[in-house]
């Protein structure tokens, strides 16, 4: 496998490595390394980094840019190949299908595109700006390389059906391609102990919860302002958001213009491990993703990661969160970018008889979870290797 983020962690690559080693195949992870003091291991798999070589976090990313390009992960990539001879090259996402590709060329070996999300159009969202940005992170050219790359692998994984009709609209052949969804592991996630200050802490609140990365295009403007609305009807709600991001000051601006500070809680990351008892307390937990080609062509961990947690969903209508929801009976939706409808449909949930917690529990033990999605996965490697 390679990708061009640190490892661990990362939440997709683990379940994937760990079905895949349970499965019987041996993995290795070509990946990124900015801090020298973080070599972390992931008992599953092999990891080799291309190493920092300064102290300084910043200058590593410099260094280390852009990593597809950059000769240093190229070499790492040409020696773990030499030495771990392995069956296949796993991409995940667009940027590593060219290295994947051409070392896939000269050690005559099966490519597999693991399309994490709509990656030209997560350019488009993200909207970042500046030279470097405009020359490595440019839609047009992130567009264009995609069809050059879904033309060229031999499988492409996604993680929703709309992602897929997308990719066979535009001719690439629906056989080789495969959903596994970024659902939830029963067997790990949410079993940690309660932690009963937390408990104390919120139990005369009603809590909305945002559990996540905070940057622009989360769509959390509109949670917040949201919040607006309803300070003066529930005198006790407090919108908690438990995440790192270049989306936290403004977010804290927001809220002191509309005098709603002591109605939102900014929480930094603790991991995964510790999000069990936020869940226990949370009355509705938010999934903001605004309608957009991006966000209408993928679908967030934390969606699955809620209702599993027995947790009713409040979510913007991007396509594929609204309609799981409303396949699952599992919350109610919001339009994107309208605080008044937010504030409006937290209220009628607030106000239901209709046990949205325990139907997106039900949904996912029975369909949306992880043991299901594993079993595409490994299967698509074994009839590869038959074929």
């Amino acid at each position: 496998m390679i990708t061009q983020a640190p490892f661990p962690p990362d939440i997709r690559l683990e379940k994937e490595i760990k079905s895949l080693s349970g499965a019987g195949y041996k993995v290795l992870v070509v990946c990124n390394q900015y801090d020298k003091a973080l070599n972390p291991s992931f008992e599953y798999c092999e990891i080799r980094r291309v190493k920092a070589l300064f102290n300084s976090i910043k200058m590593n990313r410099i260094i280390n840019f852009p990593i597809f390009f950059n000769p240093r992960y190229i070499y790492q990539v040409f020696i773990s190949i030499t030495n771990f001879k392995p069956s296949f090259i796993h991409a995940h996402d667009l940027p590593m299908v060219p290295i994947a590709w051409l070392f896939g060329k000269l050690f005559r070996l099966p490519v597999i595109f693991d399309m994490h999300e709509n990656y030209p159009e997560a350019l488009r969202a993200f909207k970042k700006k500046g030279v470097i940005n405009f020359i490595f992170k440019n839609y047009s050219a992130a567009k264009f390389l995609e069809k050059i790359c879904l033309k060229r692998v031999d499988i492409i994984i996604t993680v929703v059906q709309e992602n897929m009709n997308r990719l066979i609209a535009d001719g690439v052949d629906k056989k080789k391609i495969f959903v596994v969804s970024n659902t939830v592991d029963l067997n790990t996630f949410g079993k940690d102990p309660v932690i009963e200050e937390i408990k104390e802490k919120y139990n005369e609140k009603i809590v909305l919860l945002y559990t996540g990365y905070v940057s622009p295009e989360r769509g959390l403007d509109t949670v917040v302002k949201g919040v607006s609305f309803l300070k003066d009807i529930f005198k006790n709600i407090v919108l908690v958001i438990i995440g790192n991001g270049i989306e936290v000051n403004n977010l804290k601006m927001i809220a002191d213009d509309l005098l709603i500070r002591d109605y939102v809680e900014f929480i930094e990351w603790p991991g995964h491990d510790k999000l069990s008892t936020f869940y226990n307390v949370a009355d509705i937990c938010i999934s903001p993703q605004p309608q957009c080609e991006f966000w209408d062509t993928t679908v967030p961990h934390k969606l699955f990661e809620y209702m599993s947690q027995c947790s009713p969903v409040l979510a913007a209508n991007s396509k594929v969160i609204s309609r799981i929801i409303s396949e699952t009976n599992s919350g109610m939706i919001y339009k994107s970018g309208d605080p008044k409808d937010f504030a409006e449909k937290v209220q009628k949930m607030l106000s239901s008889d209709i046990p949205f917690g325990e139907n997106g529990l039900i949904a996912v033990q029975e369909k949306y979870n992880w043991e299901k999605d594993s079993q595409v996965l490994i299967k698509l490697y074994q009839n590869f290797e038959l074929n």
